[in-house]
């Protein structure tokens, strides 16, 4: 691959395209009144927007236009047959028209190799497809901060494909959080068409995902604490055979057997059986604790499933929360087995999710704080919230 022959080639193609992108987008902002959708959309989640500086809403609210122009069946196809639009250059209205034989796409993706600087071979993470693509703005942002998953709008020139405006880069967000965040946004989401569809017809609800970017993985002694979930059919069973692995508990027709090594912080394994329903569900807050999960049913003959349904970072849950205000329903019977009626897991869990929420705009605002005291009032507990604020700082590069 000849780099340096399609750097120039993107770079020639990024000065020829931007005022062309500038005059259409005013041009549609004016005409189809996208600048006052995307407004009102922005009044409405005005406290989780306005997180972001001027600036950034800014580009935001260009690149939602531009998508809505570009898009699959964008109205640019209507916007072709506009006087104005069949009056400029030829070749501004030849590279229109290209556009729109090839669609634009917000597209959330991971980076598999960097084989020539700006240039990034990159995966879909949703329909595995493999792509080149050069983005400065990805190498910045690699500069800044750990990134596990893209998001952003991309275009192809031929050769490779390219950014348009600001881009996602997250710390923690996977495919099944973003697939689980879409399905709480639109109930019938159920396929990745589905999932490719709702950000089409409402891309702005995916931007407000950049306001948790930065949000980190949250770890304690190397075990990633999430929401590892699956629910499967199953028949009723002997009880007994599980005495031995499981403390048993039972209330309004549930049982709930908790992994005796792991029941406490931060696992939390444990299987729920709902007789009625006939259907059991696995739960732990780790990976480990899932898997030893599988493996202790496999013991007792049941098939349960190697990899989970749901896979939820607790930065989503916060996002869904927030965005939607609305809590998912992730353990609807975790209420009958909670004297107090708490919904969430433990204590511990809640400090350290009262911990992370404090946290996230202490550091983004660069004004001084004393993590001890966060850690005093919140309750968290000291150990795992300095792991937290040591794997942010070092994902932060700061």
């Amino acid at each position: 691959m000849d780099y340096s022959s399609l750097i120039k080639k993107c770079n020639r193609l990024s000065d020829f395209s931007e005022p062309i992108l500038n005059n259409i987008m005013y041009y549609a902002a004016e005409r189809n009144k996208l600048s006052q959708r995307f407004d009102q959309m922005v009044k409405r989640h005005k406290k989780i927007f306005g997180r972001l500086d001027p600036a950034n809403q800014a580009l935001f609210k260009t690149q939602y236009i531009i998508h809505e122009l570009f898009k699959n069946k964008g109205i640019i196809h209507k916007y072709l047959n506009h006087s104005q639009i069949k009056a400029l250059p030829k070749e501004e209205y030849d590279y229109l028209q290209k556009q729109a034989e090839n669609p634009w796409r917000f597209t959330f993706w991971s980076v598999r190799s960097n084989p020539s600087p700006d240039f990034f071979e990159a995966v879909d993470i949703f329909t595995g497809e493999e792509f080149l693509l050069y983005s400065p703005g990805a190498s910045r942002t690699l500069l800044e901060m750990n990134v596990v998953t893209f998001g952003g709008l991309i275009s192809t020139n031929g050769d490779c494909y390219q950014t348009y405006g600001p881009l996602m880069g997250f710390s923690s967000f996977q495919a099944d959080d973003i697939f689980f965040y879409a399905g709480e946004l639109d109930h019938s989401v159920e396929t990745i068409k589905d999932l490719t569809g709702l950000i089409e017809r409402d891309l702005f609800y995916f931007l407000l995902l950049s306001v948790y970017s930065a949000i980190p993985m949250v770890q304690h002694h190397g075990h990633e604490i999430l929401y590892v979930l699956s629910t499967m059919d199953a028949n009723r069973f002997e009880m007994d055979a599980w005495k031995t692995a499981f403390r048993v508990e039972y209330s309004d027709e549930v049982f709930k057997m908790s992994l005796f090594e792991l029941e406490g912080f931060p696992h939390f394994a444990c299987v729920y059986f709902d007789e009625k329903e006939e259907e059991m569900t696995l739960s732990a807050m780790t990976d480990f604790g899932y898997d030893q999960l599988v493996k202790e049913l496999k013991k007792l003959r049941i098939e349960a499933p190697d990899e989970p349904y749901i896979r939820l970072h607790i930065s989503m849950k916060t996002a869904i929360e927030e965005i939607t205000g609305r809590e998912p329903m992730l353990l609807p019977f975790e209420d009958y087995f909670n004297q107090k009626g708490e919904q969430e897991k433990s204590p511990e869990l809640n400090a350290l999710n009262d911990f992370l929420a404090e946290l996230m705009p202490a550091i983004n605002s660069k004004a001084k704080f004393d993590l001890d005291e966060l850690i005093s009032r919140t309750g968290a507990d000291p150990e795992a919230a300095r792991e937290i604020y040591g794997d942010l700082m070092k994902r932060l590069k700061r």
